[in-house]
């Protein structure tokens, strides 16, 4: 299947929300294509190049994206919300239309067998990202409220994936991992360390906040 391509610096995972604002004329063409036959278009991290202008080198795996609200300014440019469908790989690069395209193939989202290491890493996923959120929240004196996290392993990693205050080629590995167990237990992974240093994030902020209770408590 082709698919017009919008190569960002940003991971888009499945079910993310993504405001965007459209400037450039190949992707305005792009963007009246799409309000005009309804389909979607592929987010890309970029691995080299501008974000702006020709030359970036994106990466092979990205997330279909379809728009949910759109205005154009007076100027013609867009301010759009769009949202991520599932995943796919290119598999070969065409002509630009203007705007970038690709073939590609969609990956398999189906979650698979309930093995042992799917089990007991969904099992410290559940656990560690209730209390990961509550520290990242407590940095900024705010308080978290219950989570209700999907149950099936890919969409739990896929609505995780935005909340990771982690560099976008760590989100990228967790994008790219075809099968179920292995991105759970990668996940799990990130957030054991997440909480390493997001607990030393705290007792600073505590710290510099309170003084020496901070530290006490």
């Amino acid at each position: 299947m082709e698919l017009p391509l919008f190569p960002l610096r940003t991971v888009l995972f499945p079910g993310m929300r993504l405001p965007l604002r459209v400037f450039e004329e190949r992707y305005r063409v792009m963007v009246r294509e799409l309000l005009a036959n309804g389909g979607e278009f592929g987010v890309v991290l970029i691995r080299e190049g501008p974000e702006v202008g020709p030359g970036a080198i994106p990466y092979d795996v990205g997330t279909a994206a379809r728009i949910e609200s759109c205005e154009e300014t007076t100027d013609g440019r867009f301010t759009l919300t769009a949202r991520g469908t599932w995943r796919f790989r290119i598999q070969r690069t065409l002509p630009p239309r203007p705007y970038p395209c690709a073939e590609v193939i969609p990956l398999d989202d189906s979650d698979g067998p309930m093995t042992v290491r799917l089990k007991a890493a969904l099992e410290t996923v559940r656990t560690t990202f209730p209390l990961y959120f509550r520290l990242v929240l407590s940095l900024t004196d705010q308080w978290a409220r219950g989570l209700d996290l999907p149950e099936r392993p890919h969409r739990l990693v896929n609505f995780l994936g935005e909340w990771l205050q982690v560099g976008e080629d760590v989100k990228q590995r967790l994008l790219e991992m075809e099968a179920a167990e292995d991105r759970v237990a990668y996940l799990a992974e990130v957030l054991d360390d997440l909480i390493l240093r997001t607990k030393d994030a705290v007792i600073e902020h505590r710290r510099k906040k309170y003084g020496a209770l901070g530290i006490a408590n």
